[in-house]
């Protein structure tokens, strides 16, 4: 896990530097797109490489399923975050001043540009904190006396933790915006526990991004979106809507987290029967090489 660590930073240091040189462009996609090459492939050298496996067995299985439960995921995340956003209205918190396209030139390909970030954004955090991360803190922790649970809700933990201090550095953050960054952390990875896959968590973090930032025209982690749809002034106190670090640093994030959480649980109860720890954690860790090479 280290060793992909440090290849996800070179790779997408060189990645960064390359497209600095060939577009200057201001669109999320220029930050974007570096960052999503260094995890993917990191993460992919280190399936291949180290795990002896295919990012399949990290919850990407593209089938009707995961094609369902990410659309689910989605619609999830949008009725998550625009329930924040009627409260906030209905309570006086923010007023709409206006649309994006009332102030910016070539909205629609910026605003296209956004919903392209914020879907890679979903994609490779997920792929990264949840999928390669949980799976392999799981297998390393599955010792008789921790049972099948216990390596699951400590992987689960563990990374919910490093997610929230990833975004320590994002402006206007603080030890409250870290807190609900972890339980929402924790809210992306409950989908991925109870399925062994990763398509309800991306459509989870992806809506729920673009529907703050692209839509709503809140702040996304302390990061304002150039594009929004709605253009809000917003108001209220910081306890409730999170101020400028927006919704995911106030009581208005939690309540989001939670209807993420339970909506998800309903579905994947009503769809599975069950809300039991996936078989992809219970499995032991059996990389996938030849029979010739197990035996060297």
């Amino acid at each position: 896990m280290l060793v992909q660590f440090i290849l996800m930073f070179l790779i997408t240091g060189f990645f960064q530097l390359g497209i600095m040189l060939v577009w200057k462009s201001s669109l999320s996609l220029e930050q974007t797109i570096p960052l999503f090459i260094g995890i993917l492939t990191s993460v992919w050298i280190a399936a291949r490489f180290f795990d002896g496996r295919s990012l399949v067995d990290y919850g990407l299985e593209f089938d009707r399923r995961w094609e369902k439960e990410f659309l689910i995921g989605t619609g999830i995340g949008l009725f998550a975050m625009g329930a924040i956003f009627l409260v906030e209205w209905l309570a006086g918190w923010l007023t709409v001043s206006g649309f994006g396209w009332q102030e910016s030139t070539n909205f629609g390909w910026k605003l296209a540009a956004a919903f392209v970030a914020m879907l890679m954004v979903g994609f490779h955090e997920e792929l990264l904190s949840r999928g390669y991360q949980i799976l392999n803190i799981t297998e390393g922790l599955r010792y008789p006396q921790l049972g099948s649970r216990w390596p699951v809700i400590i992987a689960i933990l563990a990374t919910s933790l490093l997610f929230g201090c990833l975004h320590l550095a994002n402006p206007n953050a603080s030890a409250v915006s870290t807190f609900n960054i972890v339980l929402a952390g924790i809210a992306l990875a409950i989908p991925y526990a109870l399925t062994g896959s990763l398509a309800f968590s991306v459509g989870l973090h992806f809506s729920w991004n673009f529907m703050q930032g692209g839509i709503c025209g809140f702040p996304v982690s302390g990061m304002k979106f150039q594009t929004s749809i709605l253009r809000i002034s917003q108001a209220g106190t910081k306890l409730w809507t999170g101020g400028k670090f927006g919704p995911e640093a106030g009581l208005m994030g939690i309540m989001g987290i939670a209807i993420m959480i339970l909506l998800s649980c309903v579905y994947i109860m009503a769809t599975r029967g069950q809300l039991g720890i996936a078989e992809r954690f219970k499995m032991d860790y059996q990389p996938k090489v030849k029979s010739d090479e197990h035996k060297l």
